[in-house]
């Protein structure tokens, strides 16, 4: 049987979340229905309601159909503590300061534990504005998937010098050849091969893995919320591993869509084609992010929450199928 598995951290069971499982599921089951999709969801909230109505669509994504598995951030973190020895305050302190961990764990888990060599994370900001059938058939053959973020080449460069120290200096070369532009790639939406996992699976090469990563936090010694290029660096850690490692270690080589069609980009600076993003604009910024086959609600919201773009679209899609 077709499979594909899905897998990512939402935020709660709520409307955003059950639009982003149902468009892709539509889509991937409008392609081929006999293909049984999977999703794996660590669910920020626990589960709690939040807003008054998540209640309905708590209810919509646990009874509609959806062969969806959930998860709470602590059964991650038990499973760092149980399945390698690690000390709780350790490992606490590690998620509390560096919350992308969770990423790299949820992955982690899905290649030792559920024994699967292929999954996609997809962030539930996301709008796919075309039939996909491209990316579909690049998931069944596990092929990875690379969305570029033509704006920042890179937002997945920061881990580069110490996976250059792991694998040495031969890295360089596979990466440039699958990777010819250096292109920078997006964590929210990629086709991952999981086998870039089967080097960090024992627990001396596990603790290689989790020592790649700063745990500094994105706090200064006053408290003070840090901002800039240090902020990214500690952000960019997730998307940096996800992306270089499925080049490098991949099986198979990466399925890049063409870059002037299918890209992610925020809602501000100057795009390479279209220009300066103007944040006035009826869109908030987002007309040229718009124009991607796929969009994806990227940066700091800085408790402002999703951007109304975004919220519109869900609507009309509900709307549209009559949910």
């Amino acid at each position: 049987m077709n499979k594909i598995v899905i897998s990512n951290m939402f935020r709660a069971k709520n409307k955003q979340s059950f639009f982003a499982i149902h468009q892709i599921y539509n889509k991937i089951k409008s392609f081929d229905n006999s293909i049984d999709v999977n999703f794996h969801v660590l669910w920020d909230e626990n589960n709690e309601c939040k807003f008054d109505d998540d209640k309905k669509w708590s209810d919509l994504i646990d009874n509609y159909g959806f062969n969806l598995t959930s998860y709470n951030k602590k059964f991650f973190r038990d499973y760092w503590i149980n399945a390698y020895d690690y000390d709780e305050k350790l490992v606490t302190s590690h998620c509390s300061k560096l919350f992308s961990i969770y990423f790299i764990l949820m992955a982690h888990y899905l290649r030792r534990v559920k024994l699967y060599d292929y999954y996609l994370i997809y962030d539930d900001d996301i709008l796919i504005n075309y039939d996909f059938s491209d990316i579909i058939t690049s998931m069944l053959e596990k092929r990875p998937v690379l969305v570029s973020e033509p704006m920042n080449s890179g937002c997945d460069k920061v881990l580069f010098n110490k996976i250059q120290e792991l694998y040495g200096q031969n890295i360089i070369d596979i990466y440039t050849q699958r990777n010819p532009h250096h292109l920078g790639f997006n964590a929210g939406f990629q086709g991952i091969d999981l086998s870039i996992y089967d080097d960090f699976l024992c627990k001396d090469r596990f603790d290689m893995l989790i020592n790649l990563f700063n745990y500094s936090g994105i706090y200064d010694e006053n408290g003070k919320e840090i901002w800039g290029p240090k902020r990214s660096s500690i952000d960019t850690q997730q998307q940096s591993f996800f992306g270089i490692m499925n080049v490098i270690k991949s099986k198979n080589v990466p399925y890049i869509p063409n870059p002037n069609e299918c890209y992610i980009i925020p809602n501000w600076g100057v795009h390479p084609i279209f220009g300066d993003i103007n944040t006035s604009d009826e869109n908030e910024g987002w007309t040229f992010a718009l124009k991607s086959k796929i969009t994806h609600f990227i940066g700091h919201t800085q408790g402002k929450g999703k951007p109304k773009t975004l919220i519109k679209h869900v609507d009309k899609y509900l709307q549209e199928n009559n949910i």
